[in-house]
């Protein structure tokens, strides 16, 4: 069995489990889904996840219980447990604290120290955007990556360093991407109160969504790498962080700002991310006055997805 081979098995058992979830799903339900025996079946999924697929389960059961939770207060906790594939309020008061360290009552009012919302990409997805060789084509021509020059002000970044990762994907299985889950949380932001850069008035502000950054050499501390999650608030914020995070001061600073054309197919992500690496790798900013500055501020990766395309913010000085 080849790898893309594996890796479409576990999509179709990954599709499955969530259009089932609320269902009472078998080992036998799955397997048949992948097309597999049972043996294979769990141990590709084990392989490609992490998780056995009952562990992926209770994890996605727990989240949204989690979110049903902070999201509707009135809500009996019995009805929420039922609701999300528990059997009785012991049984899932006692996952519910297993998996976030704290009883479901309380969870309510309190962010808990392990916060761990479980929140995976499709299967095939992920390994079409790590490996950008075998992405099928989004269009037959090269579509349009729009540059603008922005100047940031004064902020301050909230954020969590990487330990030895280097890009989005290696921090995620470092860190864990609940991380960004816990800075969407995070009170007055600047894309919830003001722009983070001063625009032109019919131009998009960019900071929607919290960015995957590269720090400069700079701003890496000792033991940590250049990876980092973080997110832009005002310069004079001073509400209490989440645990395990820090902020710290970011001056004003040029930017530009590459902003790639929307797409049709949402599973073309990864094209998307392979046009603008192109875009970026052979952009000659010296053209226009300017030279990259990745040594003196952070260069932001922001969110990709169909209607808004990729987006990236790198630092730049004038010549």
């Amino acid at each position: 069995m080849d790898m893309w081979e594996k890796i479409n098995a576990v999509q179709r058992m990954q599709d499955y489990i969530h259009q089932h979830l609320d269902e009472n799903i078998t080992l036998d339900d799955i397997c048949r889904a992948a097309k597999y025996s049972k043996w294979h079946s769990f141990r590709m999924f084990k392989e490609i996840f992490g998780k056995t697929p009952f562990e992926y389960i209770r994890a996605l059961r727990l989240t949204n219980a989690a979110r049903n939770i902070r999201a509707n207060s009135g809500d009996n906790i019995l009805d929420v447990a039922l609701n999300t594939g528990f059997s009785s309020h012991e049984g899932f008061s006692k996952a519910f604290h297993a998996y976030f360290g704290v009883n479901p009552g309380k969870y309510r009012n309190h962010l808990p120290r392990r916060f761990m919302y479980f929140d995976p990409t499709p299967i095939v997805q992920y390994y079409l955007l790590l490996n950008s060789k075998e992405h099928i084509n989004m269009a037959e021509n090269q579509r349009t990556v729009t540059v603008t020059v922005v100047e940031k002000p004064k902020c301050k970044l909230i954020l969590k360093r990487g330990v030895k990762s280097t890009d989005y994907f290696s921090y995620c299985a470092e860190m864990g991407c609940d991380t960004w889950e816990i800075l969407e949380n995070v009170e007055q932001t600047l894309n919830k109160d003001k722009p983070c850069l001063e625009l032109s008035a019919n131009m998009v502000t960019p900071n929607k969504g919290v960015p995957f950054v590269e720090l400069p050499p700079s701003m890496i501390t000792p033991g940590t790498s250049k990876a980092a999650c973080a997110l832009e608030v005002s310069a004079d914020y001073n509400l209490k962080i989440p645990d395990g995070f820090e902020i710290v001061d970011l001056p004003p600073f040029l930017y530009m700002w590459f902003q790639g054309a929307p797409y049709e197919d949402e599973n073309c992500f990864g094209d998307a991310h392979e046009e603008m690496a192109k875009t970026i790798a052979n952009y000659k900013p010296e053209l226009y006055g300017y030279e990259f500055a990745e040594d003196s501020a952070p260069h932001f990766h922001y969110g990709t997805s169909a209607a808004t395309g990729c987006k990236e913010m790198i630092p730049v000085r004038r010549l």
